[in-house]
């Protein structure tokens, strides 16, 4: 018997029972669609993180002040003095809200920051319109993509000379103080995209002695260290820990490429291990559904052998039908963990306020034979026994059963 008339039998077979073997097929289809989709929307979501490191440069080094510390500088002397720094500037933070001229109102990172030691450490950032206010201009800005367009529209509501104000609340011991800052916006930034520590297309830059009069900030938020190359940031980052232990806080774009690396190599490991509960339970379920099809026809295999079938087609004969249901449960697994992947990453992930970036998920073709494949396993594990003791049958038993 050729193989092709097995699977027409097979199919046949699945046919005259589609509702159990389409309940089968679901109960198949929760591990792949469960792998694909978590797989590749985290694999997304690395991807852009790793590439959104990249672009901020593998040089970049950013201090942060423990707890009870704060920055001086005589700090930013210190660390400048440590060899393979090639720029350094301290900054200033603050989140602020304004309204833009359609009505809209938005929430935004305002900096008060070296805006040329700004523009080394975040590689590929550029002025599109305008250019870099001078150092002591205090009221003038550059100002992100997002925030010279309206949201809604597209069109542009703000341009070089353009006035804008912001509200900006400053913390004054045990109170909040809401403080307006009014800015002329002296340049425009090219669309760039989120980061991990900062969203240039919704941040308003300032100049580094801003800070205090127009951000209401006495203390340093953090400082920017760029190093000579980046074979020289692990050597500044452990002088900088020798040198402060925990007084501060060191977040090396390298180390958190590394880190992200490893993350995804683990999270692959957990996830299709996770995954693989899906798939021992399905391998279940497809086991009691071909017990159940060998019981139902054991009159009929019994007539099978008695009109010359061997032992070994019988056995392939339950073998594919379970083969089958594997097969198919996969490919509609791959399909339904496609949908939902996009649905996953469809949404933009927040890292921290004014923070926030999509992905899309990354489907790779050994993700998707491993999905097929492992629901092939599940039909073939679960058709085995079925499939020994149709096998075992002897004819005349078979044909008494009723």
């Amino acid at each position: 018997m050729r193989i092709e008339d097995i699977l027409s039998l097979s199919i046949s077979v699945l046919r005259e029972r589609r509702v159990r073997a389409a309940l089968t097929i679901l109960g198949v289809m929760i591990g792949p669609t469960a792998l694909v989709s978590i797989v590749s929307a985290t694999r997304g979501y690395m991807n852009v993180i790793s590439e959104q490191l990249t672009s901020l440069g593998q040089n970049t080094i950013v201090v942060f002040p423990g707890k009870d510390y704060e920055l001086s500088q005589t700090d930013i002397d210190r660390l400048r003095r440590i060899p393979g720094v090639a720029y350094i500037t301290p900054f200033y933070q603050s989140i602020g809200e304004f309204r833009k001229l359609d009505g809209e109102t938005v929430r935004v990172q305002l900096y008060a920051i070296d805006l040329t030691v700004l523009m080394k450490a975040i590689g590929g950032l550029e002025v599109e319109e305008g250019s870099i206010p001078p150092s002591k201009a205090y009221t003038s800005c550059l100002i992100g993509s997002e925030l010279a367009t309206s949201s809604r529209s597209g069109v542009k509501l703000y341009s070089v000379g353009s006035a804008l104000t912001v509200r900006i609340p400053v913390i004054e011991g045990e109170a909040i103080r809401l403080k307006i800052s009014s800015f002329r916006v002296a340049g425009i930034l090219k669309p760039y995209g989120t980061i991990m520590i900062v969203n240039p297309d919704r941040s308003i830059f300032l100049p580094l002695d801003a800070g205090p009069s127009m951000l209401g900030q006495k203390k340093y938020t953090g400082i920017f260290l760029v190093a000579g190359s980046p074979d020289r940031v692990e050597y500044i980052v452990s002088r900088i820990r020798d040198l402060y232990g925990d007084y501060l806080d060191v977040i090396s774009i390298k180390q958190i490429a590394k880190t992200v690396d490893n993350i995804m190599r683990i999270l692959d490991v957990l996830l299709f291990s996770t995954s693989s509960i899906s798939f021992a339970v399905a391998v279940t379920g497809v086991m009691a559904t071909m017990f159940t099809s060998v019981m139902e026809r054991t009159r009929e295999i019994g007539v099978m052998k008695a009109v010359g079938f061997t032992n070994r087609q019988v056995m392939l004969l339950i073998l594919s039908e379970s083969l089958i249901i594997g097969f198919i449960g996969g490919l509609a697994g791959v399909v339904a963990g496609m949908i939902c992947a996009h649905i996953l990453t469809n949404r933009s992930l927040t890292i921290i306020e004014g923070v926030a970036f999509t992905a899309s998920p990354v489907i790779s073709i050994d993700l998707i034979l491993s999905a097929i494949l492992l629901s092939l396993s599940v039909g073939a594990i679960g058709g085995l026994l079925p499939a020994l003791r149709a096998a075992k049958l002897q004819p005349v038993e078979a044909l008494r059963y009723e």
